[in-house]
């Protein structure tokens, strides 16, 4: 029986695991996971990537935009907590915030 619930919670457990791991960070946010959520998650109406094309976004190009004098962790982080009429009320946990202005950040002084 207990080796039955093992076996049962071995899933679960791994998946925990992987998400520490995801989630784990020397510094505030992890820029790679914040690629995906960037990309999941704003990738539909906001250019997030150097690799990603136009497709008839609405939003503004996230990656352009980073790289304005103005835009710094603070905007970014206020951006994220606010509502936009025109956008969904997309809910970040601190972690996933962190996450997502972490990959946003690395594009700050890059050429175009």
């Amino acid at each position: 029986m207990r080796r039955i619930l093992l076996v049962a919670a071995l899933p679960f457990m791994m998946a925990m695991l992987g998400t520490a791991a995801l989630a784990a960070t020397d510094g505030p946010g992890q820029p790679g996971y914040g690629r995906g959520l960037a990309g999941d998650l704003c990738g539909d109406c906001h250019i997030v990537s150097p690799d990603q094309h136009y497709d008839g976004q609405i939003g503004p190009n996230l990656i352009e935009r980073v790289r304005e004098p103005e835009i710094t962790e603070l905007a970014l982080r206020s951006y994220l907590q606010t509502t936009h009429p025109v956008m969904p009320n997309i809910m970040l946990t601190r972690e996933q915030a962190d996450d997502v202005i972490a990959y946003l950040l690395t594009f700050k002084g890059k050429p175009k």
